[in-house]
C-alpha cells in the first residue's frame, strides 16, 4: 500500500522551486466548502500562507469557497472547463451524471479507508489527467477527499435496508444507484441546503461525511447514523489549462510540486476525520465541542451483504454503461487494479 508522505517533507521537497525566480503571479481560486475542514485548516492556509512565505511574495491566489460566492457545485468545473474560473477544487461527484469518470476512483461501496483511496487516485491519476486534458481543456493539480461519507436520517432505521421508501439526498451517480437499488427515492440537494431539508421533511435522509455533518450541525434534525463508509468524496484541484499553458514554467512547476503536497495534507486529514465525526454525532468524545448525541446504528452481516449485493448488481453495471468501453478499460487498469476488481 502507498504510504502518504507527511505534509511537511513535501513542503521541504517543494522549496527548491520556490526559490527560482518567477515573475509576480496573482490569479484567483475557488475553494470547497467553506464550513469544512478540507477548506478552513487546508486550502486557505496554503493559498494565504504558505504559498506566499515560500515564493517570496511572487504568487499571490485570491481564494474565496464556492459557498461563499452563490455556487451550489455542479457548476465549478464547467467553469473551469470554459475559462471562467483559473482554478479551483470541485467534488468530482458533484459531475459524475454528466461526466462519468469523475467518480471512477470513489465509486460506492469499493473502498474501505482513505489508505486504499490513495493508493487508488495514484493508480487513476495519469490516465484521468489525460482525458481532462483533451476532453475538458483543465490540468489536473492534485486531489483530495472528505472523510468518509455516511448515512444520517431523521427517523429510527436498524439496517441499511430500511432506506427503502425513504427520500435520502445523495451526491453522484454512484450513490444514487446505491439508493434506488435500496429502494430509496436519490434527491439531489447542494450540501448547504441538507439542513433545512431534513428540518423541513424535504429529505428523511442524507449521506454526507461522517465530520463534515457535525459540522454542518446535520445533528440538530438528524438523529440516527449508519457507520458503514458509502464512499468519501473526492475532490480535484483543476486549473482551466489555456490559462494554465500562460503561466510561466517557473510558477507552473512551483505550483505542481506545493499542490500534491497540499494532496498529502488533505489525505492526512481525512484519515482522522472519519472517527472523530463519528464519535462527535454520538457520545463522544469530540474534540470539536459537545458531542450531539446521535444514535449509532451499528452494522450487521446483512448489511455487508446487501452493500456486496448493490456494488456487483447496480454500482459496477451502472458505471460501465455511463462511463463506455473506453472509460472500462482504463478503469480495469488502474483502480480496477489496485482493488483486484474488474468490470466484464
Amino acid at each position: 500500500m502507498k504510504r502518504l508522505l507527511p505534509a511537511a517533507l513535501v513542503a521541504a521537497l517543494a522549496a527548491p522551486a520556490a526559490a527560482q525566480e518567477m515573475p509576480a503571479t496573482e490569479f484567483n481560486v475557488v475553494g470547497s466548502i467553506g464550513g469544512l475542514s478540507m477548506y478552513k485548516e487546508k486550502e486557505l492556509p496554503f493559498w494565504t500562507e504558505q504559498v506566499p512565505a515560500e515564493t517570496g511574495g511572487k504568487i499571490t491566489a485570491n481564494v474565496k469557497p464556492f459557498t461563499e460566492l452563490g455556487m451550489k457545485g455542479g457548476e465549478i468545473f464547467r467553469l473551469v472547463s470554459d475559462g471562467t474560473l483559473q482554478m479551483a477544487t470541485t467534488v468530482l461527484a458533484y459531475n459524475s451524471g454528466e461526466v462519468p469518470r469523475n467518480e471512477s476512483a470513489d465509486l460506492v461501496g469499493l473502498v474501505t479507508s482513505v489508505e486504499q483511496l490513495a493508493d487508488i487516485v495514484e493508480a487513476w491519476r495519469p490516465s484521468f489527467s489525460t482525458f481532462l486534458e483533451t476532453e475538458h481543456n483543465m490540468k489536473l493539480l492534485g486531489f483530495g477527499t472528505y472523510q468518509a461519507q455516511v448515512i444520517y436520517c431523521r427517523d429510527e432505521f436498524t439496517s441499511i435496508a430500511d432506506l427503502a421508501g425513504r427520500k435520502v439526498r445523495a451526491s453522484g451517480a454512484s450513490q444514487q444507484a446505491f439508493v434506488s437499488h435500496l429502494g430509496g427515492s436519490p434527491l439531489t440537494i447542494a450540501f448547504a441546503e441538507v439542513q433545512t431539508a431534513l428540518t423541513s421533511g424535504v429529505v428523511d435522509c442524507a449521506i454526507t461525511g461522517a465530520l463534515s455533518g457535525y459540522n454542518a450541525r446535520w445533528h440538530e434534525s438528524a438523529k440516527f447514523i449508519s457507520p458503514m463508509p458509502v464512499n468519501f468524496g473526492v475532490a480535484a484541484q483543476l486549473a482551466n489549462l489555456d490559462w494554465w499553458n500562460g503561466l510561466d514554467p517557473a510558477v507552473q512547476t512551483y505550483l505542481e510540486t506545493s499542490l500534491r503536497g497540499l494532496e498529502t495534507a488533505i489525505f492526512e486529514q481525512a484519515a482522522t476525520e472519519t472517527a472523530t465525526g463519528l464519535a462527535c454525532n454520538t457520545t463522544g468524545p469530540c474534540p470539536l465541542g459537545e458531542p450531539a448525541g446521535m444514535t449509532l446504528v451499528p452494522l450487521t452481516p446483512a448489511d455487508e451483504t446487501l452493500r456486496e449485493e448493490a456494488v456487483a448488481a447496480a454500482i459496477l453495471p451502472a458505471f460501465a454503461e455511463r462511463c463506455g468501453e473506453a472509460c472500462v478499460a482504463d478503469w480495469n487498469a488502474s483502480v480496477g487494479t489496485v482493488l483486484g476488481v474488474t468490470i466484464e
